[in-house]
């Protein structure tokens, strides 16, 4: 099927994303008898969900509502059925929406999968082997399931900002049940995400990281519209990326070998043995499932604990740093952590084949790691030349531990490769 992506399937809302949900649902009926649908909040999320379930039911499938939860949510409640539907775009802006797709044990469908989703004509049902349509209660079986794997936070003071999605319906109630004193930020849902974008960037959380400190928190937490990402603020204000979050899971549970993305600093590889994956929560999900490890994530602020689900739970995540911060001051893990310059840069392009080549001959004398765009490691940095999915343009990451030396190489790669 095409349109396929690490993220499953994401665009403009439109006629062209109704035919796709339509043809998905027709598809899933083919191989998939009980499937569980859910959706974040966003305004086009009910006509989505709607065009993908009359698709299905038309088909033949039975289909369980689990109603608007975050991704995790339904990721979770997908180990009871043959597979799992969640209307989502994640942090995109208001006007996108997407398809996502769960297998049983919490995976993400990978590109496999989603190719094998075939886009025939739909094969309507008989009036009497139609699907039948039911309603389950997602939401109180990830939330047991979680107070079951977690500790008491009493005494611990956190505020939360759900950026307007779908955690406000449980992240601030599981953490007020488990004991925690808990205040909220944009925590009523709206698809239009008023409060600020709805990805968890450094930028989009200034109020959270004013606030956590001026209210003497031990922590802030920040997820995105549909609560697949886990961003954290510490009780000074200081805003943790998904490395720094990944490293302080990886020292403090004693993980010994990780997935992280070609993209993921060599922060991580101070406390682990790291293998490097494609770009995409899904692709590392995928590696975690084919390896046998226990962790992994990346620095967009996704986590997944394999002994948990294959899933980036967010919530999960939360609570699980939530029980760290409990103990533990987060300032001082961080300031124990060496410390790196990571410098980004995009560069566009006209002419893809003739950008390849210009990477390819400034790459001849280096020995690149080839498996999600050139990645390149050299005994003090490292640096990635990836081509963007979405536009016509080159992304290039450089992280060293002097900053000169990663100012020197940006300007050395951008040189190379006839950038400006």
């Amino acid at each position: 099927m095409k349109y396929i992506g690490s993220s499953g399937i994401r665009m403009k809302w439109g006629p062209e994303l109704v035919e796709i949900g339509r043809n998905i649902g027709h598809a899933m009926s083919e191989k998939y008898e009980n499937v569980i649908i859910a959706s974040d909040f966003r305004e086009s999320s009910d006509s989505l969900v709607e065009i993908i379930k009359g698709a299905l039911l038309s088909s033949g499938t039975s289909l369980y509502d689990a109603g608007k939860v975050p991704t995790p949510t339904l990721a979770y409640a997908a180990k009871d059925f043959d597979a799992g539907i969640m209307v989502t775009a994640s942090h995109n802006p208001p006007e996108y929406n997407g398809i996502k797709l769960w297998n049983p044990d919490g995976s993400a469908f990978s590109e496999e999968q989603m190719k094998e989703l075939k886009e025939d004509k739909a094969d309507i049902a008989s009036w009497e082997k139609t699907g039948g349509l039911y309603n389950f209660d997602a939401l109180s079986l990830h939330k047991e399931a979680i107070i079951k794997n977690a500790n008491s936070l009493e005494g611990l003071k956190v505020i939360v900002d759900c950026s307007n999605g779908a955690s406000c319906v449980i992240t601030p109630y599981l953490l007020r049940i488990l004991g925690a004193e808990v205040t909220t930020i944009n925590c009523h849902p709206d698809g239009r995400f008023p409060g600020h974008s709805s990805e968890p960037s450094e930028e989009n959380l200034e109020l959270l990281r004013k606030m956590v400190p001026r209210k003497g928190a031990d922590l802030g937490i920040a997820h995105d519209g549909d609560a697949d990402r886990f961003i954290a603020v510490s009780s000074s204000g200081r805003y943790l990326n998904g490395d720094m979050i990944m490293a302080v899971f990886i020292r403090e549970f004693g993980y010994g070998k990780v997935v992280a993305p070609v993209d993921s600093s060599m922060l991580l590889e101070n406390y682990a043995e790291v293998e490097r994956s494609k770009v995409g929560d899904a692709n590392v999900s995928q590696r975690i499932k084919e390896l046998g490890y226990e962790f992994g994530g990346e620095q967009s602020g996704t986590q997944i604990f394999a002994e948990w689900r294959l899933t980036p739970d967010a919530i999960y995540s939360a609570v699980k740093f939530s029980e760290i911060a409990l103990n533990n001051n987060i300032d001082e893990i961080i300031d124990s952590f060496p410390s790196y310059t990571t410098l980004r840069k995009s560069i566009f392009y006209e002419d893809r084949k003739k950008m390849e080549g210009s990477i390819e001959r400034f790459l001849k004398e280096y020995e690149v790691l080839r498996i999600d765009g050139w990645r390149v490691k050299m005994d003090d940095l490292w640096f990635l030349i990836r081509f963007s999915g979405t536009e016509p343009k080159i992304r290039i990451t450089v992280e060293a531990e002097d900053k000169g030396k990663a100012e020197e190489m940006m300007k050395r790669i951008v040189k190379g490769i006839g950038g400006e």
